[in-house]
């Protein structure tokens, strides 16, 4: 009896220091359920006749919808055909019913490389720009139902932020007199709520603003050599800065970029020819941590925390600097994935086309062609532990497509060439 006691006291022991190295930070989290076969989906969604999804990895989204970039195509004569990519749809994404597409283009008058963007809000008031006769820009909101609420005209090339509260901040160069510049912002009634002057020292570097409100200044020196950045709380609080970074006179060709974390800490990247160096601030623009970056070493941000990843190696850092996880997808050496962070703040990882060996014999009756695997990772932005690996095999004809990834398994998908239709799926 004490014999079989041991040992189970020796074995719940074992248990336990398995669980502890599974779960420690640093080490690779577990690859969980491999999803080989997608489920039925949810819906799917057709767009109108002359009409394709373009570059949906660059889908916006809001609470309840998903928004699209599009490529409609016209006939100008027997001989001649015109596209425009200004245009996007509106999906639902709860059932895929209540769909819009909005086309802000004017076919006969649009010239091309015509500059032009859309962006969008949480609450799904869409905004979107383009460019009339070369200098003059018009600035439009569109509400969830896809109507026009309205257009600001505005002179002068300028750089349109949607902060998180839903308002959109503009910048824009004074009769292109770098001497100074304006700030607007609107909210999503379009009601102005402040417009800024800012000239002497903010004329000297350049200004940038966060979704978050924060504000960046990097300043230059008369060598138009970086000597340092400033961030700011917001356009309230532009007379003392949060935090002040000088670049030490030894580094040669220096880099600055600002990265604000959710809960108001921030970071500052420091990248030149001879030191890589990131620096941890609080809220309240202390300085907290310094860690020294490798060759190859890529920062990025997803809600409080901070992702470094090297080729296809990523660690995940909270915003005090402590290990949360540690991930590594395919071998050693392995950079053909591609990464990104969803707007839900969860971490994808993809490859593609990965052609798979043909079979030996091969019955030319049955043989239907070759075939592709994808892989699609979705990493959680806590502990970059694997929530979902949907690993599937296509024809070769079939392979290609784009993820768009919206959080808590929903996955939406088109195909990669020219797609027409969307489909929601589950994972799980």
């Amino acid at each position: 009896m004490k014999s079989l006691q041991r040992f189970r006291f020796i074995a719940a022991i074992l248990l336990l220091l398995l669980t502890v190295q599974v779960l420690a930070p640093g080490r690779s989290a577990a690859a969980g359920k491999v999803i080989e076969q997608l489920p039925e989906p949810e819906w799917s969604y057709t767009l109108p006749e002359g009409i394709t999804f373009w570059g949906t990895i660059d889908s916006l989204q809001s609470k309840g919808r998903m928004f699209i970039p599009l490529v409609k195509t016209v006939t100008v004569s027997a001989t001649q055909k015109k596209s425009s990519g200004m245009l996007y749809a509106s999906v639902d994404r709860v059932n895929g019913s209540a769909n819009w597409v909005y086309d802000y283009s004017d076919m006969a008058n649009d010239k091309p490389f015509t500059a032009h963007h859309f962006y969008t809000t949480s609450s799904g008031y869409s905004y979107f720009y383009k460019n009339r006769g070369g200098v003059p820009y018009d600035l439009t909101a569109v509400d969830p139902n896809g109507k026009l609420k309205w257009t600001k005209y505005i002179t002068g090339s300028y750089s349109p932020v949607v902060l998180d509260n839903g308002n959109i901040v503009i910048r824009t160069l004074v009769n292109m007199n770098k001497a100074s510049l304006d700030i607007t912002e609107y909210n999503q009634e379009g009601k102005q709520l402040r417009k800024l002057k800012l000239t002497n020292k903010w004329a000297k570097g350049w200004l940038e603003v966060f979704p978050n409100g924060y504000i960046a200044h990097t300043i230059t020196n008369d060598k138009d050599n970086i000597s340092s950045i400033s961030v700011y709380r917001g356009l309230g609080a532009l007379t003392t800065p949060l935090a002040t970074y000088t670049v030490p006179q030894s580094l040669i060709n220096p880099y600055l970029v600002v990265k604000p974390l959710s809960g108001g800490s921030f970071l500052i990247q420091m990248d030149s020819t001879n030191s890589r160096v990131l620096i941890g601030y609080d809220a309240n623009g202390k300085k907290k941590w310094v860690r020294t970056l490798n060759k190859g070493d890529q920062i990025d941000t997803t809600g409080n925390n901070y992702l470094v990843r090297n080729d296809n190696v990523y660690r995940l850092y909270s915003k005090d600097n402590q290990l949360l996880g540690k991930q590594q997808i395919g071998e050693t050496g392995d950079n053909d994935w591609n990464f990104r962070i969803t707007p839900s703040g969860e971490i994808t990882v993809e490859n593609q086309y990965q052609w798979q060996e043909r079979p030996a014999d091969i019955d030319p009756e049955t043989f239907e062609g070759d075939r592709a695997r994808e892989d699609f990772y979705v990493l959680d932005p806590g502990n970059l532990q694997i929530k979902h690996h949907l690993s599937t095999l296509w024809l070769d004809y079939e392979a290609g497509h784009n993820y768009i990834y919206a959080g808590n398994g929903e996955l939406y998908l088109t195909r990669g060439y020219a797609p027409k239709t969307i489909s929601k799926y589950l994972l799980k």
